[in-house]
């Protein structure tokens, strides 16, 4: 099998269009072209037509899990989600996951880092909703467990807690009434369960938002 043609495509310039014996083979990346030297008149069996071919399905893949990954950064999971949703063979996926994860360009424990930073920054939330945030993004026990760890100890939880504990309570009048109060502070204590918060954490955040000062501060 003879090329006996090689076309620049019109509607991307960095592919290429193999003819083979006169006939359409098939398209190529410029990249993939140079790596194979190929040129006008070289021959070629089925098992290099092949080497070829798993050669541009796994350039098309790492060009299409770099534009991914360039928006934000992305979970090793996120990334092959995508990369089945285009349908590339599974050893393609598995080959193109692995150099960027050489590469440093996906990092399951960089990435849990970020978003729980981010979380914590725009919706703070207790350990545990951020736990399984996290599992949905197809992070691993052992690294939530190790980037939780380093995440916040006692005292920061606490401080998350009482940020998002104070920014409900500004969205409410503060009843006058004991009882009121009473039920304020119950709706309170089910808003940080709801955001992940331990009871261990949300009784000294409601003991702090209730003292007279506070209350005071609400009601101004």
């Amino acid at each position: 099998m003879t090329i006996t043609k090689i076309e620049r495509q019109k509607r991307d310039s960095h592919r290429v269009n193999i003819f083979i014996d006169n006939k359409f083979a098939f398209g190529i990346q410029d990249q993939v072209l140079v790596k194979f030297g190929l040129r006008k008149g070289d021959i070629l069996d089925d098992e290099q037509i092949n080497t070829i071919a798993s050669s541009e399905e796994y350039n098309l893949a790492k060009q299409k899990a770099l534009r991914y990954i360039s928006y934000r950064t992305r979970s090793e999971k996120e990334l092959r989600t995508k990369l089945i949703e285009k349908e590339f063979p599974p050893d393609v996926i598995d080959k193109t996951i692995e150099q960027l994860r050489d590469l440093g360009l996906i990092n399951d424990v960089a990435f849990a880092r970020s978003f729980v930073h981010d979380q914590q920054l725009r919706r703070p939330a207790g350990k545990r909703l951020l736990a399984q945030k996290l599992r949905l993004k197809g992070i691993s026990n052992s690294i939530i467990q190790q980037v939780l760890s380093e995440a916040a100890g006692t005292d920061e939880e606490r401080s998350a807690a009482l940020e998002a504990a104070k920014k409900h309570l500004k969205r409410r009048r503060l009843p006058k009434d004991k009882l009121g109060r009473i039920k304020e502070q119950q709706r309170i204590a089910q808003f940080l369960a709801r955001r992940g918060f331990e009871w261990s954490t949300i009784s000294p955040v409601l003991r702090a938002l209730f003292t007279s000062d506070t209350i005071e501060h609400q009601e101004a």
